[in-house]
């Protein structure tokens, strides 16, 4: 057999290796006794195919269907490519590529260097005028963006606005003849419905690949944004198709492309899209306000099980439990209070906590609302004037961390018990443990992931988060501090640009 490299063969290998051994357990087991000869021919009748019970037109009617949506879908959606000039002191950082930049480590720690961080991810043209509608953390921080129109076409793209919380930004060309998608409505999704993926995976050779799956649920989070309510896919969604389109059978659009849960990086078969409804809200406001103003309550909510309704005599798990009322918020001046749980808010049931979040995040500040909350075994009504979601805080509505997280993008903490069972460390893990990244961080860019522990910084072995601080005060913006980590059982370095 010739050999063939093939990309990916460690994959191709399991898979491979995988088929073979299922086929050789389907051979029929050979007995020892058989005899050497025969004599006489036994004639067998040749197995009858299976008939097969389908209508060819359904299945052409389908087939065609998902072509013309594709081609119908395609022009809509673009390929953004983002520069970044970031100026460093040290060694830079080698990425995720084990030889591309293998030989940065021998240049003189003190060298001053200029590095060029490029960034890809997927766009989605909505009108004539030249929007375009993506992620934020695609563009954030860009110095230059580049937009691909599906004809291969490049144009210098401009920020109309980006908003963090909900992982929506507004890209704008300068360009005629552009084709804007058809939108849909997220609400009447359902699970189970096909849907399509459009966008930029992995490189620019692959700019406008098509997958397919269906819904697998909605109203899922992540805690990555202050108002998440995705919608969970198995169509492949990759690196780089963050921004593109989620499109349904119809050909609208129902969905922004947005994150996957990957223990490898790579698709795994989940994905997650910001509904188009919450991102259409959101595009809308920046490209009239050039930002969004939230709705805000003040409190923590969390979701009601089946022990917490047993033990508050609810009588369903429908609705959000406050874990926590901020004072001196529209929550506590309203009279609401921890254990209270809201079912509704101007008469749309609360399914969970996520849920309320939603609701009340796309809510404009000032506005007066009808809160419906079971207290003590009663229902009630209380009203409440919502306020001004605060710049500061994160998904849970607490206030975020100060102490690394502006300056290199993540948030570090002593190892504890109950940290260690959290994060299923092992006995004898040392150094500091990440609990948070900025998706718009070096950190992240780096692949560096909440759990991960950090053993040394620049070669000097760190054990308390007061020791990592003394370490990194002594860099300043544009410096490249370089870390030992470690994850699972694997130890790896780690180059990071000071923010």
């Amino acid at each position: 057999m010739k050999s063939m490299k093939v990309f990916g063969v460690l994959a191709v290998g399991i898979a491979v290796g995988v088929l073979a051994t299922t086929q050789l357990e389907w051979l029929p087991k050979m007995k020892a006794n058989l005899p050497q000869t025969v004599s006489s021919t036994v004639v067998t009748s040749s197995p009858q195919p299976a008939k097969l019970n389908y209508n060819p037109d359904v299945i052409s009617n389908l087939n065609n269907a998902f072509i013309s949506i594709a081609e119908q879908a395609k022009p809509s959606v673009v390929t953004i490519m983002t520069n970044k000039v970031i100026k460093s002191t040290g060694r830079s950082p080698h990425g995720q590529n084990p030889f591309g930049d293998f030989f940065d480590f021998f240049h003189p720690p003190d060298q001053q260097r200029e590095r060029q961080m490029r960034g890809q991810g997927s766009g989605v043209i909505v009108n004539e005028k030249g929007y375009i509608l993506t992620n934020n953390h695609v563009v954030a921080d860009a110095d230059e963006i580049k937009i691909m129109l599906h004809d291969g076409k490049k144009l210098d793209g401009e920020i109309v606005g980006r908003d963090p919380r909900s992982d929506i930004a507004v890209v704008k060309v300068d360009s005629e003849n552009l084709t804007p998608v058809k939108f849909g409505d997220s609400e009447s999704l359902r699970v189970g419905e096909w849907v399509m993926a459009i966008g930029s995976p992995l490189r620019e050779g692959l700019a406008n690949t098509v997958s397919a799956g269906i819904v697998s649920a909605k109203g899922r989070s992540l805690q990555l944004a202050a108002v998440e309510n995705f919608i969970q896919t198995d169509a492949a969604i990759n690196p780089g198709n963050s921004g593109g389109a989620m499109i349904n059978l119809y050909g609208q659009l129902v969905g922004i492309n947005t994150a996957i849960v990957s223990q490898s990086g790579g698709f795994q078969g989940i994905g997650f899209a910001v509904p188009i409804n919450l991102a259409k809200w959101v595009m809308d406001s920046l490209i009239e306000d050039g930002k969004v103003a939230y709705g805000y309550l003040g409190i923590l909510p969390q979701p009601v099980t089946e022990k917490v309704a047993e033990a508050l005599k609810l009588p369903s798990t429908k609705g959000a439990l406050i874990n926590e009322v901020t004072a001196g918020t529209p929550a506590a001046e309203a009279g609401l209070r921890e254990s209270d749980v809201i079912v509704d808010i101007d008469g749309q049931e609360i399914r969970d906590d996520n849920h309320l979040r939603k609701v009340v995040g796309t809510i404009r500040p000032g506005t007066r609302v009808s809160m419906g909350i079971i207290r003590d075994e009663k229902r009630k009504n209380v009203t409440v004037t919502l306020g001004d979601y605060p710049e500061n805080l994160s998904a849970g509505s607490e206030p975020e961390k100060k102490d690394n997280y502006n300056k290199l993008g993540i948030e570090v903490a002593d190892l504890t018990n109950d940290l260690m069972r959290r994060y299923n460390l092992k006995d004898g893990d040392e150094g500091v443990l990440i609990t948070n990244i900025d998706r718009n961080s070096d950190a992240w860019q780096e692949r560096l992931r909440a759990g991960d522990l950090i053993l040394s910084v620049n070669k000097k072995r760190v054990d308390s988060v007061r020791e990592f601080n003394k370490i990194i005060a002594e860099f300043e913006k544009g410096d490249t501090i370089l870390l030992r980590c470690k994850r699972d059982t694997r130890r790896f370095f780690s180059a990071i640009t000071v923010k």
